[in-house]
């Protein structure tokens, strides 16, 4: 079987990424890693699986020659025979022993290490740094998940050398997922990347949404693009990242049922995006968005136009947002934007839409000086539906004329 991963929406995707770029940034400064504020507590240990629920039994990556120092096919071999002995035993825990694991350079799209159905098994990888250098344009996956049930990766760090911020798609995503049956229970639990495209990108597209679901990720990302991509996974995805310097924190094409809590700060050196927190729907063919809670607590620099999206895309006429809660909180951040920006692009951004947004609330608070817009509704829908505004939103008085839909909520 072939796996394929690169979709019809890829090309779209890079243009929503880059839209907001040219509007925060002046230049290409110097990146200075050492202005990265402290980071996520990491809440287990070396051994520790992150509170998996796997089988008793444990083998270690050491025991077939997965060690520090050891090259790329030695490394690459040694997980593929620690996953096969969990296999045969029906599920279990593989210890990594702590460490720094370089893989070496990569000028293709590999997956590195690649998963196939994979069940019940917990990789505990506390201490453990794996490390590549991406020597071209491309995106290899480090962990390459194809078809799965119940994965948990804990403490696991990443790093890759290659990655530069100002070329598009050059770096590794740390964690890849694809699925062409049902997929289901992957959590990604302490883990850190730093320098990389993405902790974490579903790979699926829109023909495929139906496979994955139940996502869990709690990380941190720093200097990186991407921290989550969750496209087109069924439903049943929740997401708590700490970032600095992540030119967009999340992104979802047709999200259902979904808690994504973020916190970011930002420094005026680093590219940004139109959006930290994207949610996006292609249209009702594709996949709607429905009942998610994005909470997003910023400071620092501003390096994005919004902090969160509502995406409309396509041509298609029918699609929708609907059951939204939004909270954005902002902390001593310069030169504020958007706090939340409503739109639908064909060929640029529409004047009017028949596609709809409904029952969306809208929270926060701006603590400083804000010189930007709470709202910016750039494409407005002829469509029923309703957004609801806090009372305290609406007196800091900087939005757009909105539609008639937008309605502030009674005190």
């Amino acid at each position: 079987m072939c796996i394929k991963r690169r979709t019809g929406s890829a090309a779209r995707r890079r243009a929503l990424l880059l839209g907001g770029v040219g509007a925060c940034v002046a230049g290409l400064a110097p990146v200075h890693l050492a202005e990265a504020p402290p980071g996520m507590m990491r809440s287990g240990s070396p051994g520790g699986s992150g509170d998996a629920r796997v089988p008793p039994a444990t083998v270690s990556l050491a025991d077939y020659g997965g060690k520090p120092g050891a090259g790329r096919a030695v490394l690459v071999s040694a997980f593929g025979r620690a996953f096969a002995a969990l296999t045969e035993a029906g599920g279990g825990t593989l210890l990594v022993p702590a460490g720094v694991y370089d893989f070496g350079s990569y000028a293709d799209a590999a997956d590195i290490i690649l998963c196939r159905d994979l069940r019940n098994i917990a990789i505990s990888a506390y201490g453990a740094t794996f490390m590549v250098t991406t020597t071209a344009r491309v995106v290899p996956n480090f962990f390459y998940f194809f078809n799965f049930h119940n994965i948990t990766l804990a403490g696991a760090s990443f790093i890759d050398r290659g990655f530069s911020p100002w070329f598009n798609w050059k770096g590794m995503y740390c964690v890849g997922i694809q699925a062409d049956k049902s997929s289901s229970g992957l959590r990604i639990v302490d883990c850190r990347a730093e320098r990389v495209v993405g902790l974490l990108a579903s790979h699926n597209n829109a023909a495929g949404r139906k496979h994955l679901s139940d996502i869990s990720v709690h990380g941190e990302v720093r200097h990186a693009y991407y921290g989550v991509g969750a496209n087109f996974i069924r439903e049943q995805v929740h997401v708590e990242l700490v970032c600095h310097n992540v030119r967009r924190a999340f992104i979802a094409y047709s999200l259902k049922n979904a808690a994504i809590r973020v916190v970011a700060s930002s420094t005026s050196d680093w590219p940004g995006s139109n959006g930290l927190v994207a949610l996006v729907s292609g249209g009702a063919s594709t996949g709607n968005v429905e009942n998610v809670r994005v909470r997003v607590e910023v400071s620092g620099e501003c390096i994005h136009s919004s902090y969160v999206h509502f995406y409309h895309q396509g041509s298609e006429r029918e699609g929708h947002m609907r059951d939204i809660d939004a909270t954005v909180n902002v902390i001593n951040a310069s030169s504020v934007q958007d706090l939340f920006v409503f739109d639908h692009e064909t060929d640029g951004v529409q004047a009017k839409t028949a596609r709809i947004w409904d029952r969306i609330s809208l929270h926060g608070s701006v603590t400083g000086r804000f010189t930007g817009r709470v709202i910016s509704n750039r494409s407005v829908s002829t469509s029923p539906g309703t957004v609801y505004l806090d009372r305290n939103l609406t007196e800091m008085g900087k939005m757009d004329v909105l539609g008639a839909g937008f309605r502030v909520r009674s005190p």
